[in-house]
């Protein structure tokens, strides 16, 4: 006991140790502060490069909307009551998408989900149109990152005008001017020339003829092909008619699960000094959103002008449902350690690690021995039924009749003196036998001699076995009719 209460000590002395000597080594390292070469893009950041502000504007405003901290593949098995209808990705992510979450988001808008990308370098994957064109971003003569606060809106602006919208849509609706920063990239779209006007499915070849629009230069529509053409398009009259078709997966083409009508274009809603800011382009039967920088939503910039006005244009205009924000890509996944994450930072990470050893090291020190092997204790195994028999065995091999009746009747008399109320030690052999024999309605005479014959055993009077043992059975009888009945231990069986 000693032993064990001294291990206990010396684990709680450890401890203490421990907890201390981590307190004084601690440093507190200084939170960085945010910057556009490592941005924090999270709905949970309320630093300047993070959406709180965004994502607390949607919501106040009753506009629902969640933090998606799951695969893109719970998109897809989500319930029609909590299916998101709109999906964002904002800025730069801290886990890349892989080939699989790619291709399962992707069928997700195909199915008439809403992607919004937010980003001055999207993935390519996630930037694509089923129509018949191709759209990339192009960063162009952007200055570095470096040395630019983005706390600082005149500095993250400087020299650069407002981007003012192309046309009346959804998008731009109560927008006369978005301020972006002076990184925002372009988008450029890529047309291919062949096949403009069919209903069907695009597969562009590696190296196509392509017309290029970087800002915005009216493109012809080109002249509807005569006869059958390749055998997959349609004739000039029912060209118009084609564009408007429901689009259907193309039994001939099993590679592209996707169909889009070829007459179907991306559409530029925000411009600024030659550059495209804002475009949507169908994929499937929904569509993706792209806005080139995410300064526009970000804490710092969604103040200025019509930035948030945009902002809620974009992912919240033409739909009720719910608005879910990537936050699996941002580094706060559902399968990441809550308890290690919220302790984060702290010293005591490195106490309950070293706690941890500490108590697996004792354990293995408990489990090994440290001297010579010493042998088990004998168990006594002598029982007291054991303990009778060995008495009773005795007593028959040394003949010792009148200690065995000696035992007998002194127990017989405890007893009964203890049922009819008397005094053991005092009362005499007489008067028990009367108040046995009124008990237990017997005769008073042969009780007294019953018990008189057993007493002269006792004190020295010759018997032998036969005696004794019509003695004993006649004291087993008035036991029995006086209701002295031998409690019986009860055994237990697993």
């Amino acid at each position: 006991m000693k032993q064990k209460l001294f291990i206990f000590a010396a684990l709680i002395f450890l401890t203490i140790l421990l907890v201390g000597l981590n307190a004084v080594s601690y440093v507190q390292k200084e939170k960085t502060p945010d910057s556009e070469t490592s941005p924090n893009r999270s709905t949970y950041n309320t630093g300047v490069t993070g959406t709180r502000a965004f994502y607390d504007l949607l919501a106040e405003t009753g506009r629902p909307v969640a933090r998606w901290q799951e695969s893109p593949s719970a998109l897809l098995l989500a319930d029609d009551k909590n299916k998101p209808q709109t999906f964002v990705i904002i800025g730069k992510i801290r886990r890349e998408f892989d080939e699989k979450e790619t291709e399962e988001l992707l069928r997700w808008v195909s199915e008439g989900g809403k992607l919004v990308i937010i980003d001055r370098e999207p993935p390519n994957e996630l930037i694509k149109t089923t129509a018949n064109w191709s759209v990339s971003a192009d960063i162009g003569d952007t200055p570095p990152f470096f040395d630019f606060d983005p706390s600082d809106q005149k500095k993250m602006t400087e020299k650069t005008n407002a981007a003012k919208p192309t046309q009346p849509t959804i998008y731009t609706n109560k927008v006369n001017a978005v301020q972006p920063s002076r990184f925002a990239s372009s988008i450029n779209f890529e047309r291919f020339a062949d096949s403009a006007n069919q209903t069907e499915t695009i597969k562009p070849s590696p190296a196509p003829t392509t017309i290029k629009s970087i800002f915005f230069q009216q493109i012809s529509p080109p002249p509807a092909p005569s006869g059958k053409g390749n055998g997959k398009g349609a004739n000039s009259g029912n060209a118009s008619r084609d564009a408007n078709k429901t689009p259907t997966n193309d039994a001939e083409d099993k590679d592209e699960p996707f169909e889009t009508p070829a007459l179907a274009a991306p559409v530029a809603h925000l411009a600024a000094d030659k550059k495209i800011l804002l475009a949507d382009f169908p994929f499937g039967s929904g569509k993706i959103v792209f806005l080139t920088d995410p300064y526009i939503v970000s804490n710092g910039g969604i103040n200025l002008v019509d930035n948030a006005q945009l902002a809620i244009n974009v992912v919240a205009s033409g739909s009720n449902g719910i608005t879910a924000f990537d936050e699996f890509h941002q580094g706060y996944g559902a399968g990441e350690n809550r308890l290690f994450g919220y302790f984060a930072g702290t010293p005591l990470v490195a106490v309950m690690w070293q706690f941890a050893a500490l108590v697996g090291l004792i354990l293995f020190t408990q489990s090994r021995r440290f001297a010579r092997p010493l042998p088990e204790n004998e168990p006594n195994r002598l029982s007291k039924l054991e303990y009778v028999q060995a008495m009773a065995e005795l007593q028959q091999r040394t003949k010792a009749y009148d200690l065995a009746i000696e035992n007998i009747y002194t127990d017989f008399r405890r007893r009964a003196s203890k049922l009819v109320g008397a005094d053991n030690f005092t009362v005499s052999r007489k008067d028990l036998a009367q108040m046995i024999a009124e008990r237990a309605q017997l005769n008073a005479a042969e009780i007294e001699n019953l018990m008189f014959q057993c007493e002269d055993i006792i004190h020295g009077e010759p018997t032998d076995q036969r005696e004794v043992l019509q003695l004993t059975i006649r004291l087993r009888e008035v036991e029995e009719q006086l209701g002295l009945r031998r409690a019986r231990k009860q055994t237990f069986r697993k």
